[in-house]
């Protein structure tokens, strides 16, 4: 067997000298260390001075019965892990010693030399996997452990679900935040599904498919459920999973938190701030921007005017004729930019178009919408958040992307909205994909507020993508 850096202790007990000699030269050619012991006293000792990871005994000895010997083992704060070794061939013994928890019981006879190696690697190969079990509980019952005194601190709601069935546990908090007593909802799966929103669902149960088919650990979402009034309370979900040594989830424990209040705030906050964008682009039109023109058409009087004056003072009339028109492009091209379209059916689309032709017009890099058929919302709100996505993800790609093209798509179909920003530059590192960058963390809260899914794909010279999808059941 391959040496790796630590090479198991085994620790051979037997009265028989010439056994004991054969058996340890058989497991020391395999790359064990291996200790002798020909009494149980002196196995005890040995046991006493270091652990063996595995112990081989044989129940015949003359100094110690083979329960009495096996008591005290059991006893040991460290219980060693071990294989009988017997010449007794009695059914009624085997079975008692593998009560007592041995691992394996073998017989002399003349294939023992030859049977022995791959018996130890199989018993070894058990205590490993106890072991690694072991400490997996462990960890899971301190995690749980923090996580209980994190949920006492803020009050939120507990749920459990053991895998895989469906058998479930909610806490009497967690049924309270839906308006229910601690006996009013039955401890069934389909209770907890069925009252997830329509325009939630889709999206619940695929980002659930997802995370139970990787190795992650920890889960969470935002999603709303409904209350027993009728309406529906916004829920932050965060959970934990105990998965076997195959990586399959066997229990998953987490909370639930109402966190309705903070998404009004978040919806209300992204409203002023749209308002004041669109005050401030109406200053910039009807009032910078009427002044401007007004100064370049004197500006132009002023040169007619200079038609007899020297050729230098006509000159610089036409310089600051010029500037004052570049000021004028661009004060409209900002007024333009925070009061982008009439929130009509038919708004995002055009909208979408002047946000690429405008961006194009830079010079930059290329721009273009691709929206293959019409596509309405009759939603002032949604149509306002999607528009502020696009324009939030080109801005990102002009600062950051280094592409070449950028393309805007907006597509409808099956009751579902979906608009794409993507770009041929050089791509996002991890951490920003993960929403370390402010401009995507914004994004990420539209989508959030409109009840729509944000993704965020990128792969080093590959470019980004920015995804949103707003599903509705039909």
């Amino acid at each position: 067997m391959a040496v790796s850096a630590h090479l198991p202790r085994i620790l051979v007990v037997d009265d028989d000298e010439g056994l004991l000699l054969l058996l340890a030269g058989a497991l020391e050619g395999e790359g064990y260390l291996v200790t002798t012991a020909s009494s149980g006293t002196e196995a005890l000792a040995r046991i006493a001075e270091q652990a063996p990871d595995l112990l081989l005994l044989d129940l015949k000895l003359k100094d110690v019965s083979w329960p009495d010997l096996l008591k005290r083992l059991k006893r040991s704060d460290a219980p060693v892990p071990f294989v009988v070794v017997t010449g007794q061939g009695d059914e009624r013994i085997a079975v008692e010693v593998m009560k007592q928890g041995a691992l394996d019981y073998v017989m002399k006879d003349g294939k023992l030399v030859d049977l022995l190696p791959a018996v130890v690697k199989r018993a070894l190969a058990a205590v490993e996997r106890e072991r690694a079990l072991a400490d997996a509980e462990a960890n899971l019952r301190e995690s749980e452990a923090r996580f209980a005194a994190a949920v006492r601190a803020t009050n939120d709601g507990v749920w459990e679900w053991r895998l895989p069935g469906d058998e479930v546990y909610f806490s009497p908090r967690w049924k309270a935040i839906l308006g229910y007593g601690p006996d009013d909802i039955p401890a069934r799966l389909e209770e907890w599904q069925g009252r997830i929103h329509p325009e939630d669902r889709e999206r619940f149960n695929r980002a659930c498919r997802l995370f139970l088919d990787s190795q992650e650990t920890n889960f969470r979402i935002e999603y709303r459920l409904r209350h027993q009034d009728g309406t529906y309370r916004w829920i932050l979900l965060q959970a934990l999973v105990l998965r076997d040594l195959a990586g399959r989830a066997r229990r998953i424990i987490g909370a639930h938190t109402d966190i309705t209040e903070r998404k009004q705030l978040e919806k209300e906050i992204l409203r002023i701030s749209d308002r004041e964008q669109w005050r401030i682009g109406q200053d910039l039109h009807d009032g910078l921007g009427q002044q401007l023109t007004a100064i370049e058409l004197m500006c132009q009087s002023l040169r007619a005017d200079l038609a007899a004056s020297p050729e230098r003072l006509q000159k610089q009339a036409g310089v600051i004729g010029e500037a004052l028109r570049a000021a004028v492009a661009q004060t409209r091209s900002l007024a333009h930019g925070l009061t982008p379209f009439m929130l009509d059916a038919s708004g995002l689309q055009l909208a979408l178009a002047e946000l690429a032709q405008r961006t194009h017009s830079l010079g930059r890099m290329g721009c273009r919408l691709e929206c293959p058929a019409p596509v309405g919302i009759g939603d002032r709100e949604v149509a306002g958040h999607f528009y502020r996505i696009a324009q939030e993800a080109v801005a990102n790609a002009l600062k950051h992307s280094g592409a070449r093209e950028i393309v805007i798509r907006l597509t409808g179909s099956g009751g579902a909205v979906c608009l794409e920003v993507a770009d041929d530059g050089r791509g996002l590192t991890k951490r920003k994909t993960g929403g370390g960058h402010i401009g995507l963390q914004v994004m990420r809260h539209r989508a959030d507020a409109i009840g729509a899914e944000l993704t965020i794909s990128s792969a080093r010279g590959k470019g980004v993508v920015v995804r949103c999808e707003l599903r509705h059941d039909e």
